[in-house]
């Protein structure tokens, strides 16, 4: 719940995550729903979410496979979005599924926005990310604030890197600047868990060890549930990650049950999940904290020091 004299659509954010944050003992974990807020050159466009891919590739088998492209739109509809990704990847082939994304993803010249600046500004020192697209990483070079390594899941050199003081961004799914490591079928999980199991291992020890904050994302990303609920039924009195999404994604029982499971506390903002400029206004409100957050702790370290 908000408080009085504040806007409705801002979190109350947790004192324990703009700690963490602030002292960079957190992890930033962030989906499609950020790059959505992207636009294209021209302005015209946005973009897609998962689900619109599948739905785009879909109209691209329908002139020679009409069956199969309303069975990847009925897996889509039902949410099974991996097995309608596994259809699309046998239907289309590597090339031409690699042409779509390309098309889908690369050729509009997305822009980042307002909220990929919002996110870096908080200065995390590990992110995380399974989208394809390269805009946050981008935005990170260009910013010069510290120097920024970007590496995959396949990356040998990842746990070496998370141990440096460079802030680190990784691509939990691969990134459209190598698509031969994309991760995007049901089959793709699977080979990979199976091929890149300290990776694997990595991120449950970062779970184990950092707060989590997971935005513009869904429940549903293979990878990070079943490693949540891994971490929630293996430490169940341990601390709790933070989910944020809009107060009409869940209902409330749902809510506990997802947080119960996955031990998460969900973080709801009083706006509907289009509303974007909701989640901006949010995360900038986490900025301001955590930025206080730093100039306290600054201030006791030269108060320390002087004593």
């Amino acid at each position: 719940m908000a408080r009085k004299g504040r806007p409705a659509s801002l979190i109350e954010w947790p004192p324990r995550l703009v700690e963490d944050i602030a002292r960079r003992r957190a992890v930033l974990f962030f989906g499609s729903g950020i790059s959505a807020n992207a636009s294209s050159a021209d302005g015209t466009r946005h973009p897609p979410t998962w689900a619109e891919l599948l739905c785009l590739a879909a109209d691209a088998i329908a002139p020679n496979a009409p069956q199969l492209a309303e069975e990847v739109r009925a897996f889509v509809a039902r949410g099974d979005v991996l097995t309608a990704a596994e259809i699309v990847r046998r239907v289309l082939g590597q090339r031409r599924l690699t042409a779509l994304l390309r098309r889908e993803l690369v050729a509009p010249r997305f822009e980042a926005a307002p909220i990929h600046d919002a996110l870096l500004a908080l200065d995390f020192r590990i992110t995380l990310t399974p989208n394809f697209d390269t805009l946050y990483e981008s935005r990170a070079h260009s910013h010069g604030r510290a120097p920024v390594e970007v590496c995959d899941y396949s990356n040998p050199a990842v746990a070496a890197r998370v141990r440096e003081d460079c802030n680190l961004i990784i691509k939990t799914h691969g990134s459209m600047s190598h698509p031969a490591s994309l991760i995007f079928s049901r089959c793709d999980y699977v080979q990979a868990r199976a091929r890149y199991r300290a990776f694997y291992d990595l991120v449950e020890a970062l779970l184990r060890t950092h707060t989590f904050l997971f935005v513009g994302c869904g429940i549903d990303d293979s990878d990070m549930r079943a490693l949540l609920e891994a971490y929630g039924a293996e430490h169940p009195g341990a601390e709790r990650h933070y989910f944020v999404t809009a107060a009409d994604t869940f209902s409330d029982v749902t809510a506990a049950v997802l947080e119960d499971a996955l031990n998460l506390h969900v973080l709801r903002y009083q706006a509907q999940a289009a509303d974007h400029p909701a989640l901006l206004a949010a995360v900038h409100a986490l900025g301001t904290a955590v930025e206080g957050e730093r100039k306290t702790i600054h201030g006791h370290r030269l108060h320390g020091a002087k004593r």
